[in-house]
């Protein structure tokens, strides 16, 4: 196995925070791989959880200040990539006024609700130590999950490493120009929109 795979806790730890800060990095197969070597002793199972929850809050914790900083307008940037905004903004609202911060213990499994509820969480003037504390919570279960299907299902992880290892220099290429290009775009598109908020203004009729 250890000839296959090649995967450190800091390639780990880096991939799941570029999942958190909404980049399209596939961190539930990486978590899962690492479950796989944890069968063979290649890494420990205990660590791959921490380092899954770390990147989770290191992530997590950039979108609680920006929504704290910037309110409403991180959290129309990030639903304006949803194929309804409209929606994705006024059902994480809904969900997030039910339930309040207990929402971050599942919101990891939910497509859509995951990126959006930390900023909103900010936004809505949460605590920052009951956000970390249910955040970690969250992140916990989340990690534990799908390294626990890892683990589970490790027969499988040869057959996969031995295709990467054979098609690697292709899949480097073909998927790692997309996302090289995407990341750049959405690295833009923030610099953008923290340009126009730091320079946004409200009238005085509005704020009366």
């Amino acid at each position: 196995m250890g000839h296959l795979v090649r995967l450190t806790y800091p390639t780990l730890w880096l991939v799941v925070f570029a999942s958190q800060v909404c980049l399209p990095v596939p961190a539930v197969l990486f978590l899962m791989m690492a479950g796989a070597l944890a069968v063979h002793g290649d890494l420990r199972i205990d660590l791959i959880i921490l380092t899954g929850i770390l990147g989770c809050l290191a992530g997590d914790l950039i979108w609680f200040e920006a929504g704290r900083q910037w309110g409403s307008g991180v959290l129309r940037l990030l639903c304006r990539f949803s194929s309804d905004p409209a929606y994705c903004a006024k059902r994480a609202r809904r969900v997030f006024g039910r339930w309040g911060l207990r929402c971050l213990l599942v919101a990891k499994f939910v497509p859509g609700l995951d990126g959006v509820t930390p900023p909103l969480a900010g936004l809505e003037g949460a605590s920052l130590g009951f956000f970390l504390a249910y955040d970690t919570v969250g992140s916990l279960l989340w990690s534990a999950f799908y390294v626990g299907l890892g683990y589970t299902f490790a027969d499988w992880v040869p057959l996969v490493a031995a295709y990467v290892s054979r098609f690697g220099t292709l899949l480097a290429i073909g998927l790692g120009v997309p996302l090289f290009l995407y990341a750049g775009w959405r690295a833009v598109t923030r610099i953008g929109m923290i340009g126009k908020l730091r320079f946004r203004k409200i009238s005085a009729p509005l704020l009366q």
